[in-house]
């Protein structure tokens, strides 16, 4: 079981994480896993003890309003304002202090889903402390569309309350990504075709539920912000990025946002990019019925990206 930790951010928000080391204590990088929307760090506890068997050790923070973090009010829901800077500067507080407890050691960063346009967001930013990033389930940016929600959820903050969950919203953003899976079985049959895995996800109270109004006012702003172009100018040329994504996920467009994005950082001079779109697979790579082939591929990628000193 991995050791459950807080840590205290600057404006007094507590943060839940958990850590896996290998048992013999030692490896060689460690993980920083960021978490999607709606869900938690403990779904990555099988990944993670894997790793561990590689010589790699794993955090894992539940962002604000997520897992264990999450207080009896604030489920879905980041802050009051500014609320993606402030998930983001979370994540690097506890990359600061993944730093101070393991130096020497190479931190890699994860990012799944939303948790991609944080880490997108966080190598725009502090890029120096980090040896490489995995981004997974990502998407494109949704231009006007994006635009129009951003302006619809603000207006429904003002007048629900940015803390109300927003159903509306929820099935504007989500709804449509289990119709090319008919029948249905469930409404989240898009994360996986594993079925075991969606059933877990649906009965554990920790996943799947509606975020507020204000949370998706923060993550259309964080999408926006993530996918900038002129921010991604600030990443050395040499940092290297792997992009992984199921070609059946509706979040990447089924291939096509996820190339998209690529494109961007290729364009702004990247040269260790590795795009890598797996047949048949959905959104949840590491719950899919080839997730032992995601486990080995990872492990490969981060084993071949440590720095000399690590090797």
């Amino acid at each position: 079981m991995p050791e459950i930790k807080r840590m205290t951010c600057s404006d007094g928000k507590v943060i839940v994480y958990r850590v896996w080391i290998p048992e013999n204590k030692n490896f060689h990088s460690v993980l920083h896993i960021f978490h999607g929307m709606a869900e938690h760090g403990d779904r990555y506890h099988r990944f993670a003890l894997y790793l561990n068997t590689q010589g790699i050790a794993v955090y894992a923070q539940d962002h604000r309003g997520h897992g264990l973090t999450a207080t009896d009010d604030d489920l879905g829901w980041f802050a009051e304002r500014d609320g993606w800077n402030q998930v983001v500067e979370d994540g690097y507080k506890l990359s600061r202090l993944i730093a101070e407890n393991h130096p020497g050691k190479d931190i890699f960063l994860l990012g799944h889903s939303m948790g991609s346009f944080l880490v997108e967001t966080l190598i725009a930013r502090y890029p120096g402390l980090y040896q490489g990033a995995i981004i997974s389930g990502t998407g494109a940016s949704q231009g006007i569309v994006g635009k129009i929600g951003r302006i619809l959820a603000s207006s429904r903050a003002k007048a629900k309350g940015g803390k109300t969950p927003d159903p509306l919203l929820d099935k504007m953003s989500f709804g449509k990504f289990g119709k090319p899976f008919q029948p249905q079985k469930t409404p989240f049959d898009w994360l996986s075709r594993d079925e075991e895995e969606v059933r877990k996800y649906v009965a554990d109270p920790l996943c799947g539920f509606i975020c507020s109004s204000q949370f998706f006012v923060d993550l259309l702003d964080g999408i926006e912000l993530a996918t900038n172009r002129k921010l991604m100018n600030n990443i050395p040329k040499s940092f290297p990025l792997l992009f992984i994504s199921g070609k059946m996920d509706p979040v990447g467009g089924f291939g096509k946002g996820v190339e998209q994005v690529f494109g961007h950082y290729k364009a702004a001079g990247l040269e260790d990019l590795t795009l890598e779109l797996i047949p048949e697979a959905r959104h949840e790579l590491l719950n899919e019925i080839n997730r032992e082939e995601i486990h080995v591929l990872l492990a490969k990628w981060l084993e071949s990206h440590k720095s000399p000193k690590n090797r």
